[in-house]
């Protein structure tokens, strides 16, 4: 009887409640939140960043803020004025050359990973990441096409198998982000995107992992290009 009560008052766990972990410090908080906004490209190039406004719009100190900014400085993300003080830098085209020309080499090769791995499964994800590509280019919704590439690419490079190679091409995941949102605003870009993904993936359901490898290189080069020719004309580069 007595083992039957102090059962009874065993405490269970309650479902949803799970361990808070570890409290983040307000710089880490503060990087993370300005590099967030810079990918997705809510602070624009050559936007400045104002110590005093950011920590108030964040309710925190200008310590972290100070503290986050000289990282983002570290990872190319923004650059230092010689009157004093910090905008977020406008990508060079080198570092252009250089991201596409990395992600041309890693992105095709996972492709053609992914195809010779490819699967029912895959395939139906792929089409439907795609008719709803469709749809956002249909609504002109940038933010939301930006999502869907990010998750073709999620699809395509998970289904290649290598952890390795998913490692690697995450590492330029900021910057992939970044320069897409830029894609997507240039005139026709976001159809030529859309038109292309479809004969690659195309390529993937029939198997030909050569093909594939050309046409991610092919996709990758002409957005590198169409970027560069849209920032000359903009004055950005």
């Amino acid at each position: 009887m007595g083992a039957q009560k102090a059962a009874s008052r065993i405490v269970r766990p309650l479902r949803g409640i799970k361990a808070v972990g570890k409290p983040r410090p307000l710089g880490e908080i503060a990087y993370t939140t300005l590099k967030d906004a810079i990918v997705k490209g809510d602070l624009q190039p050559g936007q400045r960043l104002v110590e005093s406004s950011l920590s108030g719009q964040m309710k925190i100190s200008r310590i972290p803020v100070r503290e986050a900014i000289k990282k983002l400085e570290q990872d190319g993300l923004v650059e230092r004025l010689d009157k004093g003080g910090f905008v977020v830098k406008n990508p060079s085209i080198e570092e252009i050359e250089e991201t596409f020309g990395i992600r041309a080499v890693l992105e095709s090769y996972a492709s053609a990973l992914a195809t010779e791995r490819m699967s029912d499964g895959v395939g139906k994800k792929l089409d439907e990441t795609l008719e709803s590509y469709r749809e956002a280019l249909a609504r002109n919704d940038i933010a939301k096409m930006m999502l869907l590439n990010n998750q073709l690419d999620e699809i395509i490079f998970t289904a290649a198998g290598s952890k390795r190679l998913y490692a690697l091409i995450n590492n330029f995941r900021d910057f992939i982000s970044r320069y897409r949102k830029l894609l997507l605003t240039c005139l026709d870009y976001a159809a030529i995107s859309l038109s292309e993904h479809e004969k690659i993936v195309e390529a993937m359901k029939e198997g030909d992992p050569v093909k594939v490898e050309k046409l991610v290189r092919e996709h990758l080069l002409r957005g590198k290009n169409i970027l560069i020719k849209d920032m000359k004309s903009d004055g950005n580069i």
